[in-house]
Protein backbone atom coordinates (compact mmCIF):
# COMPACT_ATOMS: atom_id res chain seq x y z
CA UNK A 1 0.00 0.00 0.00
CA UNK A 2 1.27 3.14 -0.93
CA UNK A 3 1.50 6.11 1.49
CA UNK A 4 1.05 10.38 0.56
CA UNK A 5 4.06 10.65 -1.48
CA UNK A 6 5.79 13.96 -1.47
CA UNK A 7 4.60 16.50 -4.37
CA UNK A 8 7.19 17.13 -6.74
CA UNK A 9 8.46 20.54 -7.51
CA UNK A 10 7.65 22.32 -10.45
CA UNK A 11 8.07 25.44 -12.00
CA UNK A 12 5.51 27.57 -14.41
CA UNK A 13 6.94 28.32 -18.10
CA UNK A 14 4.41 30.79 -18.35
CA UNK A 15 4.07 34.21 -16.26
CA UNK A 16 2.25 33.57 -13.41
CA UNK A 17 1.05 36.96 -13.98
CA UNK A 18 -0.48 36.09 -17.19
CA UNK A 19 -2.14 33.16 -15.38
CA UNK A 20 -3.68 35.38 -12.61
CA UNK A 21 -4.87 37.46 -15.02
CA UNK A 22 -6.90 35.62 -17.03
CA UNK A 23 -8.53 33.98 -14.22
CA UNK A 24 -9.02 37.53 -12.63
CA UNK A 25 -11.15 38.56 -15.99
CA UNK A 26 -13.30 35.23 -15.50
CA UNK A 27 -14.10 35.95 -11.37
CA UNK A 28 -14.44 39.41 -11.95
CA UNK A 29 -16.81 39.22 -14.96
CA UNK A 30 -18.44 36.50 -12.94
CA UNK A 31 -19.22 38.64 -9.82
CA UNK A 32 -20.02 41.57 -11.91
CA UNK A 33 -22.99 39.45 -13.34
CA UNK A 34 -24.34 38.69 -9.71
CA UNK A 35 -23.88 41.72 -8.92
CA UNK A 36 -26.47 43.20 -11.07
CA UNK A 37 -28.47 40.63 -10.88
CA UNK A 38 -28.65 41.25 -7.23
CA UNK A 39 -29.19 44.78 -7.67
CA UNK A 40 -32.24 44.56 -10.74
CA UNK A 41 -33.55 41.74 -8.93
CA UNK A 42 -33.49 42.45 -5.12
CA UNK A 43 -32.05 39.14 -5.07
CA UNK A 44 -29.02 38.07 -2.99
CA UNK A 45 -28.18 34.65 -3.91
CA UNK A 46 -26.35 35.38 -7.10
CA UNK A 47 -23.65 37.31 -4.84
CA UNK A 48 -23.89 34.95 -1.73
CA UNK A 49 -23.30 31.95 -4.12
CA UNK A 50 -20.29 33.59 -5.37
CA UNK A 51 -18.92 33.93 -1.61
CA UNK A 52 -19.92 30.88 -0.95
CA UNK A 53 -17.93 29.53 -4.04
CA UNK A 54 -14.69 31.07 -2.86
CA UNK A 55 -14.88 29.47 0.81
CA UNK A 56 -14.89 26.27 -0.76
CA UNK A 57 -11.85 26.87 -2.85
CA UNK A 58 -10.78 26.22 1.05
CA UNK A 59 -11.34 22.62 0.23
CA UNK A 60 -8.73 22.35 -2.79
CA UNK A 61 -5.74 21.27 -0.49
CA UNK A 62 -7.72 18.05 0.65
CA UNK A 63 -8.61 17.16 -3.09
CA UNK A 64 -5.09 18.46 -4.33
CA UNK A 65 -3.88 15.56 -1.83
CA UNK A 66 -5.91 12.92 -3.00
CA UNK A 67 -5.47 13.77 -6.67
CA UNK A 68 -1.84 13.99 -6.14
CA UNK A 69 -2.17 17.73 -7.83
CA UNK A 70 0.98 20.12 -7.62
CA UNK A 71 1.12 23.97 -8.45
CA UNK A 72 3.64 25.81 -9.78
CA UNK A 73 6.16 27.20 -6.68
CA UNK A 74 6.40 30.65 -8.25
CA UNK A 75 2.75 31.27 -8.99
CA UNK A 76 1.03 33.71 -6.18
CA UNK A 77 -0.33 31.77 -3.21
CA UNK A 78 -3.45 32.73 -1.42
CA UNK A 79 -3.13 30.16 1.24
CA UNK A 80 -1.28 26.85 2.86
CA UNK A 81 -3.25 24.39 4.40
CA UNK A 82 -2.25 20.14 4.78
CA UNK A 83 1.26 20.94 3.76
CA UNK A 84 -0.08 22.39 0.07
CA UNK A 85 0.32 25.60 -1.30
CA UNK A 86 -3.10 26.89 -3.26
CA UNK A 87 -2.31 29.93 -5.70
CA UNK A 88 -4.47 32.74 -6.07
CA UNK A 89 -5.59 31.57 -9.26
CA UNK A 90 -7.33 28.44 -8.37
CA UNK A 91 -8.81 30.10 -5.80
CA UNK A 92 -10.88 33.27 -7.83
CA UNK A 93 -11.56 30.38 -10.36
CA UNK A 94 -13.92 28.90 -8.39
CA UNK A 95 -16.18 32.03 -8.79
CA UNK A 96 -17.38 31.27 -12.25
CA UNK A 97 -17.86 27.34 -11.97
CA UNK A 98 -18.47 26.62 -8.34
CA UNK A 99 -20.57 29.99 -7.96
CA UNK A 100 -22.01 31.85 -10.76
CA UNK A 101 -22.81 28.95 -13.23
CA UNK A 102 -25.08 26.74 -10.47
CA UNK A 103 -27.24 30.15 -10.38
CA UNK A 104 -27.60 30.57 -13.87
CA UNK A 105 -28.20 26.52 -13.71
CA UNK A 106 -30.76 27.27 -11.03
CA UNK A 107 -32.48 29.40 -12.78
CA UNK A 108 -32.77 27.72 -15.79
CA UNK A 109 -34.22 25.00 -13.53
CA UNK A 110 -36.96 27.18 -12.48
CA UNK A 111 -37.93 27.78 -15.79
CA UNK A 112 -38.64 24.40 -16.91
CA UNK A 113 -35.25 24.21 -18.87
CA UNK A 114 -35.25 20.36 -20.74
CA UNK A 115 -33.08 18.01 -19.55
CA UNK A 116 -31.31 17.62 -22.87
CA UNK A 117 -30.13 21.41 -22.28
CA UNK A 118 -29.04 20.82 -18.79
CA UNK A 119 -26.79 17.62 -20.10
CA UNK A 120 -25.33 19.60 -22.96
CA UNK A 121 -24.45 22.63 -20.01
CA UNK A 122 -22.77 19.77 -18.08
CA UNK A 123 -20.60 18.55 -21.07
CA UNK A 124 -20.10 22.17 -22.02
CA UNK A 125 -18.58 22.78 -18.36
CA UNK A 126 -16.46 19.26 -18.52
CA UNK A 127 -14.79 20.45 -21.94
CA UNK A 128 -14.35 24.07 -20.55
CA UNK A 129 -12.09 22.74 -18.19
CA UNK A 130 -10.64 20.17 -20.49
CA UNK A 131 -9.19 23.12 -22.14
CA UNK A 132 -8.22 25.07 -18.78
CA UNK A 133 -6.48 21.63 -17.80
CA UNK A 134 -4.96 21.11 -21.05
CA UNK A 135 -3.57 24.66 -21.51
CA UNK A 136 -1.68 24.65 -17.38
CA UNK A 137 -0.14 21.64 -17.29
CA UNK A 138 1.38 22.26 -20.71
CA UNK A 139 2.93 25.64 -19.82
CA UNK A 140 3.58 23.88 -15.78
CA UNK A 141 1.64 26.26 -14.04
CA UNK A 142 -0.03 22.53 -11.92
CA UNK A 143 0.76 19.17 -12.48
CA UNK A 144 -0.96 15.71 -11.99
CA UNK A 145 1.99 13.18 -10.61
CA UNK A 146 -0.65 10.14 -10.26
CA UNK A 147 -0.63 7.13 -12.76
CA UNK A 148 -1.75 6.81 -15.98
CA UNK A 149 -4.59 7.19 -17.20
CA UNK A 150 -6.11 8.17 -13.54
CA UNK A 151 -3.77 11.60 -13.71
CA UNK A 152 -6.28 12.20 -16.71
CA UNK A 153 -9.39 11.98 -14.55
CA UNK A 154 -8.66 14.18 -11.29
CA UNK A 155 -10.82 17.14 -11.95
CA UNK A 156 -12.95 17.85 -15.34
CA UNK A 157 -15.04 15.01 -15.42
CA UNK A 158 -16.32 15.65 -12.00
CA UNK A 159 -17.02 19.22 -13.38
CA UNK A 160 -19.61 18.50 -15.21
CA UNK A 161 -21.75 17.23 -12.27
CA UNK A 162 -20.79 20.04 -9.92
CA UNK A 163 -22.57 23.17 -11.66
CA UNK A 164 -25.62 20.60 -12.29
CA UNK A 165 -25.92 20.02 -8.65
CA UNK A 166 -25.47 23.35 -7.41
CA UNK A 167 -27.62 24.65 -9.62
CA UNK A 168 -30.57 21.46 -8.25
CA UNK A 169 -29.77 22.39 -4.38
CA UNK A 170 -30.09 26.33 -5.26
CA UNK A 171 -33.22 25.73 -7.03
CA UNK A 172 -34.19 23.19 -4.46
CA UNK A 173 -33.41 25.00 -1.41
CA UNK A 174 -32.87 28.62 -1.67
CA UNK A 175 -35.11 29.59 -4.35
CA UNK A 176 -38.11 28.58 -1.25
CA UNK A 177 -36.29 32.08 0.57
CA UNK A 178 -36.14 35.11 0.89
CA UNK A 179 -33.70 37.54 2.44
CA UNK A 180 -30.87 36.46 4.53
CA UNK A 181 -32.16 32.91 4.87
CA UNK A 182 -32.16 32.68 0.96
CA UNK A 183 -28.67 34.68 1.06
CA UNK A 184 -27.45 31.79 3.96
CA UNK A 185 -28.59 28.76 2.37
CA UNK A 186 -26.84 29.58 -0.77
CA UNK A 187 -23.43 30.58 0.89
CA UNK A 188 -23.42 27.40 2.33
CA UNK A 189 -24.61 25.40 -0.92
CA UNK A 190 -22.06 27.00 -2.55
CA UNK A 191 -19.39 25.31 -0.35
CA UNK A 192 -20.85 21.88 -0.58
CA UNK A 193 -21.54 20.69 -3.78
CA UNK A 194 -18.15 20.76 -4.91
CA UNK A 195 -17.33 18.83 -2.06
CA UNK A 196 -20.36 16.15 -2.71
CA UNK A 197 -19.63 15.53 -6.43
CA UNK A 198 -15.77 14.99 -5.33
CA UNK A 199 -16.03 12.73 -2.87
CA UNK A 200 -19.35 10.54 -3.78
CA UNK A 201 -17.88 10.50 -7.39
CA UNK A 202 -14.32 9.98 -7.32
CA UNK A 203 -13.35 7.70 -4.27
CA UNK A 204 -12.52 4.88 -7.05
CA UNK A 205 -9.96 6.94 -8.46
CA UNK A 206 -8.46 8.47 -5.26
CA UNK A 207 -8.57 4.52 -3.98
CA UNK A 208 -6.68 4.10 -7.19
CA UNK A 209 -4.30 6.70 -6.51
CA UNK A 210 -2.95 4.98 -3.48
CA UNK A 211 -3.12 1.39 -3.93
CA UNK A 212 -0.68 -1.23 -5.23
CA UNK A 213 -2.83 -2.03 -8.19
CA UNK A 214 -2.36 -3.62 -11.80
CA UNK A 215 -2.87 -1.09 -14.77
CA UNK A 216 -6.18 -3.11 -15.82
CA UNK A 217 -7.50 -2.10 -12.18
CA UNK A 218 -6.65 1.18 -12.56
CA UNK A 219 -8.60 1.38 -15.70
CA UNK A 220 -11.38 -0.25 -14.49
CA UNK A 221 -11.22 2.35 -11.40
CA UNK A 222 -11.23 5.58 -13.75
CA UNK A 223 -14.42 3.89 -15.70
CA UNK A 224 -16.11 3.53 -12.37
CA UNK A 225 -15.33 7.32 -11.54
CA UNK A 226 -17.01 8.05 -15.25
CA UNK A 227 -19.98 6.38 -14.76
CA UNK A 228 -20.34 7.63 -11.20
CA UNK A 229 -20.26 11.61 -12.64
CA UNK A 230 -22.96 10.70 -15.70
CA UNK A 231 -24.77 9.12 -12.88
CA UNK A 232 -24.79 12.06 -10.92
CA UNK A 233 -26.06 14.32 -13.87
CA UNK A 234 -28.54 12.08 -14.91
CA UNK A 235 -30.50 11.37 -11.77
CA UNK A 236 -29.94 15.36 -10.57
CA UNK A 237 -31.44 16.74 -14.09
CA UNK A 238 -34.09 14.20 -13.25
CA UNK A 239 -34.81 15.57 -10.08
CA UNK A 240 -34.91 18.84 -11.03
CA UNK A 241 -37.41 18.13 -14.02
CA UNK A 242 -39.77 15.94 -11.15
CA UNK A 243 -39.26 19.40 -8.87
CA UNK A 244 -40.68 21.26 -11.98
CA UNK A 245 -43.50 19.22 -12.77
CA UNK A 246 -44.87 19.06 -8.87
CA UNK A 247 -44.74 22.27 -8.98
CA UNK A 248 -46.30 23.18 -12.20
CA UNK A 249 -49.26 20.69 -11.26
CA UNK A 250 -49.26 21.95 -7.78
CA UNK A 251 -49.92 25.48 -8.98
CA UNK A 252 -51.90 24.30 -12.04
CA UNK A 253 -54.58 22.75 -9.09
CA UNK A 254 -54.20 25.96 -6.91
CA UNK A 255 -55.81 27.69 -9.92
Amino acid sequence: MNGIPDAPVIFSEINTTVVLAVFAVLACASVIYAIVLTIRESDPLPIAACIGALICALNEPIYDILGKIVYASNNPMAFTAFGREVPWFLVIGYVPWVGLLPVIIARMMADGVPRKKLHIIALVSFLSVVCVESLGTYFSAWAYYGDVPLKYLVVAPQMAPVPIVGGFLLYAISHKYKGWRRALSAAVISTLALPMVFASASWPLYLGLYSDISPLVRWIAGIAMLGFTVAIVGATTGLAQRLYSGEKHGVSSNS
